[in-house]
């Protein structure tokens, strides 16, 4: 069994075949990313100046990046690959005509603003080799990720990678996989100030994953017919351990039903990331969701409640995206919320490909965050006070000629209970063209 044939519960993505007929093949992306919003609300959250910005202005509440990348794979010998992938991300002038900031690669890895962001950046993505057989298969050096707490998010113009190392034993129906990570370019969770949702450090920079990396053991299984179980195991020195389990299955050929379970346990030297020094409590989280196809369309609710503590569960390599059913496929309503703790969350949407060539889909979430038992975590993520969140999600994909091309548009609600002029609604619209060769 391939590798790639796990998708979502795949280990990792190598992206092009390691065995291709020609022994070398080489692909790429081209990518456009743009992004404008516009906010009202109170006074301590929208000062004068925000609220005055529109749509479409070229000031700091619209964004946009072009990016460049170009890899390949080649056998160097039998059952041993190298893969490769360069990146490279520019503005293109694009700050002088029309936007004021830059969606990714703006902040160093230590979470502090990068002082020229906005100079083009280009640095190696991915660059391992890999030995596999139809048993066993191994790979070391710069990857991406795809596990349910430590990942490579693709939302961004570009995707945070990692240095690891990541092997697989396929036995029947089982999959067991052993990782660890030493460093990674992702910016945001572990990190003591600021960075969350940029995805990758200024220049691509590879820093150390933590305090000293991290390791991971996993078992998935697909023994139980349309039903894939995983149980994930992570040690992270001096932050945490954290375990996950989840549960999908498909009923009656037509109903997707799925269950998470997952813990955090922090290690009491948490706080060498900085921030405040607090408890170092641990937290635990539970989710659900069911889906159902009625007449071509998707319908799908999930819920989910993180306890109060430390840590939440977003991912820890950027503190932003989440693998829980309530947090996927929306702007805002991902791991900074409804994977926070002490959050509460539900979410409902669907999904449609009646209109010809054009995919659409829609989603309202709400969350209640509560206080944490009034104290914040030793890092970013844990809310200090009583808020409500809901947002909007539609989005439209298509593709025209060989581009694809997606417009998303959200309304984002600030609810703070304890204050009035701490309210915010942000409204943006995101656009991304796509061109992969």
């Amino acid at each position: 069994m391939k590798l790639g044939k796990l998708s979502l519960v795949a280990v990792m993505a190598l992206g092009t075949s390691a065995f291709a007929v020609d022994n070398i093949k080489v692909n790429g992306e081209a990518k456009l990313w743009y992004q404008t919003s516009e906010y009202s609300g109170g006074a301590t959250a929208v000062p004068a100046a925000d609220a005055a910005k529109d749509f479409f202005d070229k000031t700091n509440n619209s964004s946009a990046l072009a990016k460049l990348s170009v890899g390949g794979s080649a056998d160097l010998v039998q059952n041993i690959s190298l893969n490769v992938k360069m990146t490279a991300i520019s503005t293109l002038g694009l700050e002088n005509n029309l936007v004021g900031a830059i969606p990714a690669a703006k902040y160093n890895n230590d979470g502090t603003s990068a002082a020229n962001a906005l100079n083009d950046q280009s640095w190696m993505e991915v660059a391992n080799i890999k030995y596999a057989t139809k048993e066993f298969d191994v790979a070391a050096g710069r990857m991406a990720l795809n596990t349910p707490l430590c990942f490579s998010e693709n939302w961004n113009v570009v995707d945070n990678t990692f240095e690891a190392a990541v092997a697989h034993a396929y036995v029947g129906d089982t999959i067991l996989a052993a990782a660890w990570v030493g460093k990674h370019n992702g910016v945001g969770l572990l990190q003591p100030t600021a960075g969350r949702g940029t995805t990758v450090a200024y220049g691509g920079d590879f820093h150390n994953f933590g305090v000293s990396g991290a390791y991971a053991a996993a078992a998935i299984n697909k023994s139980v017919p349309n039903t894939t179980l995983q149980a994930w195991y992570y040690n992270v020195p001096d932050i945490a351990d954290a375990y996950w389990l989840q549960a999908d299955t498909k009923v009656a050929g037509m109903v997707d039903l799925g269950v998470q379970f997952a813990g955090m346990n922090t290690d009491s030297a948490i706080t060498t990331l900085g921030a405040a020094a607090t408890s170092h409590r641990d937290s635990t989280v539970v989710a659900v969701k069911g889906a159902v196809d009625v007449a071509g369309v998707n319908l799908y609710a999930a819920y989910s409640k993180v306890s109060t503590g430390t840590l939440g569960f977003a991912n820890v390599a950027t503190g932003d995206k989440t693998s829980l059913y309530t947090g996927l496929g929306s702007i805002y309503m991902d791991g900074e919320i409804v994977a926070a703790p002490d959050t509460k969350a539900w979410k409902v949407g669907a999904s449609t490909k009646m209109v010809p060539g054009v995919t659409l889909s829609t989603s309202y979430c709400a969350a209640e965050v509560g206080n944490n038992e009034g104290t914040a975590g030793a890092v970013q993520g844990a809310a200090s006070v009583n808020t409500d969140f809901k947002a909007w999600d539609v989005v439209a994909a298509t593709k025209v000629g060989p581009v694809d091309l997606t417009a998303i548009y959200t309304q984002f609600d600030k609810d703070v209970k304890a204050n009035d002029t701490s309210d915010k609604t942000t409204d943006t619209f995101r656009l991304i063209a796509s061109l992969k060769f």
